[in-house]
């Protein structure tokens, strides 16, 4: 059995990822339970993980395909009581309809709980639930009020709604959330959004049918896949990985790949810290634009890093890793300088945004010339000027970093926009 609920809404800004959050955590404090994410985003995941004491996981139709999401659901959901997934936008919305939370519903067979704003409405919420159940024949199996003002109110928005279960509600009360900017690794920002957390989940235990929610999940059928074998094998060495402030947007399911070839060993830019016997070097995304002067004046690590690139130790640098590697990141305070092992300077630019289809023109760790990487840029920084000419990434739609061109190499040290999925992946570690 694979107990599993998906929490879904009719748009953004529903109230959705705290809703489901706090969920999660009312679930925590009875039983195990493993929070997902429908899509590739970085930040709610953060929210799961401070609800239930585990890392979410990303499921992503577009990077991964039906058949890696419906594994790494499986895969995940081993020795937990219930699973409990939040979508992404709207029920339908996405990257076309056919990679939409929806879809992911239909491939896996999961019941879907709607989450409903209802600040604005009473009884259309009736016929909002009525449109969103019957035009894809979508299945809803309960809905959750969210932003009541009171008793009437939630009478009014009850009283026709015939075919689906109403769960509760949660009252429209002011509760506040960090900034999605800043991540979650601040003391102040962390302890806001625990707060945020706890405060939800109370809310979810007094006005919510936990029991119903679980009795849903438990009705899903069971999910057929062939998982492949965690056996781990002899490791290849020390993969050093940055993980603070300013660089935090990893995939879970990444490190865990990562893991099965390398000892894995976290390091912090910011805190000048190196790994000098590290055999692989990964620079994921983050938020470096937030710290350019502690990232120009981590001295010992750009020191340790430059020595490894030209020495020909692997890199691999993700979007904010691209940026640290670069000469130098222009912000609003300043021209601040990098590690400079690529001459491309960067500055902060309006939001890249969109999933990509992207050609590998030249053998790197992430797979080989010929195959076809589907990731996703994500960034609000562009380069100002590039002197770079190696690429080995040519993207089918999207900017990169030049007309298209992305993952500049110099040694074997890669840096691109991109955002990438190893599970989908022919990878060469």
């Amino acid at each position: 059995m694979l107990p599993r609920v998906l929490v879904s809404a009719d748009r953004s800004g529903s109230g959705k990822t705290l809703v489901t959050s706090g969920i999660m955590k009312a679930l925590s404090k009875r039983m195990n339970v493993r929070g997902f994410k429908v899509g590739p985003d970085y930040i709610d995941t953060g929210y799961h993980k401070l609800a239930t004491g585990r890392p979410s996981i990303n499921l992503d139709l577009f990077m991964m395909g039906e058949e890696g999401v419906k594994k790494s659901l499986v895969k995940y959901s081993r020795g937990s009581d219930i699973s409990v997934i939040e979508g992404v936008m709207g029920l339908y919305d996405g990257h076309g309809i056919e990679y939409s939370t929806y879809r992911l519903s239909q491939a896996t067979q999961t019941p879907i709980i709607l989450v409903l704003d209802c600040s604005s409405m009473g009884t259309t919420a009736a016929a909002l639930i009525h449109g969103l159940k019957s035009f894809g024949n979508a299945n809803i199996k309960g809905v959750i009020f969210n932003k009541i003002a009171s008793e009437p109110h939630y009478s009014y928005c009850r009283e026709k709604v015939t075919d689906v279960k109403v769960l509760g509600y949660i009252p429209r009360i002011n509760l506040t959330v960090p900034s999605r900017h800043l991540g979650l690794f601040t003391i102040e920002t962390y302890n806001k959004a625990m707060e945020a957390v706890e405060e939800m989940s109370r809310l979810v235990e007094s006005f919510i049918d936990l029991d119903e929610i679980v009795n849903i999940a438990s009705e899903a059928p069971d999910i057929q896949v062939d998982l492949e074998d965690d056996t781990t094998s002899k490791k290849k060495g020390i993969m050093a990985i940055a993980y603070d402030s300013a660089f935090s947007f990893y995939y879970q399911e990444n490190l865990d790949i990562l893991s099965k070839f390398y000892t894995i060993k976290l390091f912090s830019p910011i805190n000048n810290e190196t790994v000098d016997e590290a055999d692989f070097i990964y620079l994921g995304g983050g938020y470096p634009e937030l710290f350019p002067k502690e990232l120009s004046e981590s001295y010992s690590t750009i020191k340790w890093i430059r020595e490894s690139v030209y020495s020909g130790i692997p890199v691999i640098a993700e979007c904010g890793g691209l940026m640290y590697l670069s000469s130098y990141i222009r912000t609003k305070e300043g021209k601040f300088p990098m590690v400079g092992v690529y001459d491309m300077g960067i500055s902060m630019s309006k939001l890249t945004l969109g999933y990509r289809m992207t050609d590998i023109i030249e053998d790197i760790p992430l797979g080989r010339t010929g195959d076809i990487i589907r990731g996703h840029e994500f960034h609000t920084s562009s380069p100002e000027y590039v002197n770079e000419k190696r690429f080995t990434l040519k993207h089918r739609n999207g900017k990169g970093i030049q007309d298209g061109f992305d993952g500049v190499r110099v040694n074997n040290a890669i840096g691109s926009y991109l955002h990438v999925h190893l599970a989908s992946l022919r990878l060469s570690l």
